[in-house]
């Protein structure tokens, strides 16, 4: 009796549905039968994503959370070169589609590789490797399409992202419309920081440049985190101090030289 595979398809329009639907049939085995998931309710195995589609990456960043065994395949115009998810090109290539359904990866990210990245950050230099582990505890993945916006200034600011895959651009507007552009993130960089431990609204604009992965650390978890653990608490008042005193070197820098 061959083992059925159920696949859940996200964002494409009908010409490559029936692409994806052309090649389960082709790689099914005597060992493995591809079906077609109708309704958002089942249990999926298989995600294939449309990621430049945001409508299909905000319903699929939702529903995975639910389905953490499941294999995760996501087609863009930019595949991400690092992700530990499986990555394709859009338009879709039947024989690039056909290989990642052999993969057989798994959706959730090494938990050594999130470390590595924390370790990157700023903002965690001075944690231990129990806290980091803890941070991770918390986090979730969240992937996105480039040219999104991630948040907008003075929205709600819950939690910060740290990049994993990806460059994001920070910006504000100024009283006459234009854009200023404050900088780009990359992997191993924070955004939305302030606001999460603050808890008032965002200081600025968050739209990625092309399709990234991001940790997805709560405010309602992390402040409890700090509360029951003094030290990594200390640890972040120290890197925030520094961080303070290093702007403000830099301030100054660029006022003596006015």
């Amino acid at each position: 009796m061959p083992k059925t595979v159920s696949v859940n398809v996200m964002g494409f329009p009908e010409k490559d549905r029936r692409m994806i639907r052309n090649i389960l049939s082709i790689a099914g085995t005597q060992a493995i039968v591809y079906k077609w998931t109708v309704e958002s309710t089942e249990t999926t195995d298989i995600f294939i994503v449309n990621a430049d589609d945001p409508g299909a990456m905000l319903f699929w960043n939702e529903y995975r959370q639910n389905q953490p065994e499941a294999t995760h395949i996501l087609a863009s115009a930019s595949p991400l070169l690092e992700s530990d998810y499986v990555c394709i090109k859009h338009p879709l290539i039947a024989s690039q589609l056909h290989a990642a359904l052999t993969l057989g990866r798994t959706s959730a990210p090494p938990q050594q590789r999130k470390a590595d990245i924390l370790r990157k950050c700023f903002l965690f230099r001075n944690f231990s490797a129990a806290h980091l582990e803890k941070i991770i505890a918390m986090a979730r993945t969240a992937t996105f399409p480039g040219k999104y916006l991630v948040f907008a200034k003075d929205s709600t600011g819950d939690e910060m992202l740290v990049v994993t895959s990806g460059r994001l651009q920070v910006s504000v507007t100024d009283g006459n419309g234009r854009e200023i552009v404050l900088g780009t993130v990359g992997p191993g960089e924070i955004v939305g920081e302030i606001a999460m431990l603050d808890g008032q609204g965002r200081s600025a604009s968050a739209v990625t440049l092309e399709p990234c992965e991001l940790l997805v650390i709560q405010r309602k978890d992390f402040m409890p985190f700090l509360e029951q653990n003094p030290k990594a608490a200390i640890d972040l008042i120290m890197v925030l101090a520094l961080r303070l005193r290093l702007n403000t070197e830099q301030l100054t820098g660029l006022l003596d030289g006015s």
